[in-house]
């Protein structure tokens, strides 16, 4: 498929970047069933085709979508924000845990790209139940006591509070895009292994337990 480059104006192609970002999230999901089908021997063949026709095309829908965006937004650079900033503006439970307003515009560049970098090592880490907070500072090169005070100063929360938003946003994620069929299975691929305690902090912050939420994905 040729697309002419010239034919794509500036109102459009920020019509194009809004709806990849609407659905960045899912293509992630998608991706990463995708990856969790794979590692079934046990499916069998006569679904397992049906679900192979699905699944192997998102590799190329991430490609499709990263031409358009490349096509759309021409010279304009599309920088990653960090998940704090999305789960602070769209949740005012996670707002009343900060000390602060969390403003981005405030936020220098040089710490919003360590703050992608720690979240990135938060998920890349989130199944373990005990993110040893020793081992994120070293592949940050700050100290533990820096980086406690680095998150504190960034977003207004200790580093553990932080953590925790982050693992129930993917837990919550995980519910939406019906991933998984239990709450046991969501709160372990989160790093909670008492299904309860992962209910009661769920619940916290975002005002129904997981098992509501599961439930209406199911009907």
């Amino acid at each position: 498929m040729d697309l002419n480059r010239k034919n794509i104006n500036n109102s459009s192609s920020d019509v194009l970047i809004q709806l990849i970002k609407n659905i960045e999230t899912p293509l992630a999901s998608i991706i990463e069933a995708n990856k969790k089908f794979s590692k079934l021997n046990t499916i069998k063949e006569s679904n397992s085709k049906s679900n192979e026709v699905i699944l192997s095309s998102s590799k190329e829908i991430a490609d499709l979508i990263e031409e358009i965006v490349k096509l759309a937004s021409g010279d304009k650079v599309i920088e990653r924000v960090p998940l704090i900033y999305k789960i602070y503006h769209s949740n005012e439970r996670v707002k009343s845990m900060c000390k602060n307003e969390i403003n981005p515009q405030k936020i220098s560049k040089q710490d919003t790209s360590w703050l992608l970098n720690l979240e990135d090592e938060v998920y890349k880490n989130i199944k373990h139940k005990d993110l040893n907070l020793y081992d994120l500072s070293y592949k940050l090169a700050v100290s533990e006591r820096q980086l406690h005070r680095k998150i504190k100063n960034l977003v207004h929360l200790t580093p553990n509070k932080y953590i925790r938003v982050l693992r129930l946003h993917k837990a919550k994620q995980y519910i939406d895009d019906y991933l998984y069929d239990t709450i046991s299975q969501i709160s372990y691929e989160v790093g909670y292994y008492d299904t309860h305690y992962f209910s009661k902090l769920f619940k916290e912050q975002y005002n129904m337990y997981p098992k509501e939420l599961l439930n209406t994905k199911r009907f």
